[in-house]
């Protein structure tokens, strides 16, 4: 990391918990990346604000990006937004922007006989783009705190600070929620100011339509956020080459031992079987895309003790051909710089 801290590239783990399920010891997934002052974070979970503080300033904050709208990605995307709201001391120096998935044309599917089953099933229900959820937090959830506050503190009304972005997907791709959810595709554009580059690709979260990863490109280097997703080729498209890949890992047979039986376990065994990608499995995506470095993060199981967390990382480490590390909440790693982390020594790291 360059001496002064506000300049260079960091990554932040500011939750590392996969799955809606609390942890005594993750918070939800979530990342902050610094560039030169400036901070990006991707995805929201539950108890990642707490942790941003540790590390950022409100002041720094341009984007949050989200990779899907699954619960455990979004449930501190409301105080993400409130919170910086024209804080005396704690405010959002420029307006924010939210980038994230658009509302699908329909439910998404396997096929079209199982939208059929779908749409008896959710009885008319709708899915919500970016832009409605950021509206929605900002005009509805929290409409009596903003009203208050404006009248009672005078601040400026939330939206010329906030906005909401659907991420649209080209249309070349092809891509369709019930018969092509992650097609073959190229990376496209998403974001750009003057420090960074952001792209997005889609990649296979079974029937969660649209499901990104990203890559974020500074001066300094790149780093890719894998998103929730099963061993993806569109991943490794969009990975090529980078300093750092972010990736979620399971261990299908840890989460399956805590869960009881009952009459949703097998649906949710099929999801996770075919939505995630498994710790003997990340180490060849990471080789094939000839990445710097590989961090495993969003574990599942979250629980403490459930996953083996240092056999994932011997495992994964053997198939990549280098350290590995797995992440803990408020690690951080410098890009351009040797693996570093402000919480774990290199004891836990393979080949260390």
């Amino acid at each position: 990391m360059s001496s002064n801290q506000h300049e260079g590239m960091t990554v932040h783990a500011l939750g590392t918990g996969g799955g809606p399920i609390v942890s005594g010891t993750r918070a939800g997934t979530s990342t902050a990346i610094r560039v030169d002052g400036a901070t990006y974070v991707v995805d929201c979970g539950m108890g990642s604000i707490r942790n941003y503080r540790s590390s950022c300033a409100w002041g720094e904050l341009r984007g949050i990006f989200l990779t899907h709208h699954h619960s455990d990605h979004v449930y501190d995307l409301g105080s993400f937004l409130v919170t910086g709201w024209q804080v005396p001391g704690e405010s959002f120096s420029r307006p924010v922007q939210v980038w994230g998935p658009g509302r699908p044309e329909r439910i998404p599917a396997e096929n079209d006989q199982h939208a059929r089953q779908v749409d008896a099933r959710t009885a008319g229900r709708t899915m919500a783009g970016t832009q409605e959820m950021v509206d929605a937090l900002l005009d509805r959830v929290f409409a009596s705190d903003i009203a208050i506050r404006m009248s009672d503190e005078g601040r400026d009304d939330p939206h010329q600070w906030v906005s909401g972005h659907d991420i649209a997907v080209p249309a070349r791709a092809g891509a369709d929620p019930v018969t092509a959810r992650h097609p073959r595709m190229d990376p496209f554009e998403v974001y750009r100011d003057e420090l960074v580059t952001i792209k997005a690709i889609l990649v296979d979260h079974r029937l969660c339509y649209p499901a990104f990863a990203f890559r974020i490109e500074s001066a300094h280097g790149s780093v890719v956020v894998s998103g929730d997703t099963a061993p993806s080729e569109n991943l490794i498209r969009l990975a090529r080459g980078a300093d750092l890949l972010l990736h979620e890992v399971m261990d299908l047979e840890a989460i399956l031992a805590t869960l009881p039986d009952g009459p949703t376990r097998s649906g949710i065994e099929v999801h996770l079987r075919e939505s995630h990608t498994p710790y003997d499995q990340v180490g060849h995506i990471a080789r094939k895309a000839g990445v710097g470095r590989l961090v495993l993060h969003h574990i599942v199981p979250n629980t403490p003790g459930a996953a083996d967390t240092t056999r994932m990382a011997e495992v994964a480490g053997a198939d990549f051909g280098a350290p590995v590390q797995v992440a803990e909440d408020n690690d951080v790693f410098g890009i351009g710089t040797p693996v570093a982390s402000t919480q774990c020594d290199l004891a836990g790291v393979v080949g260390a």
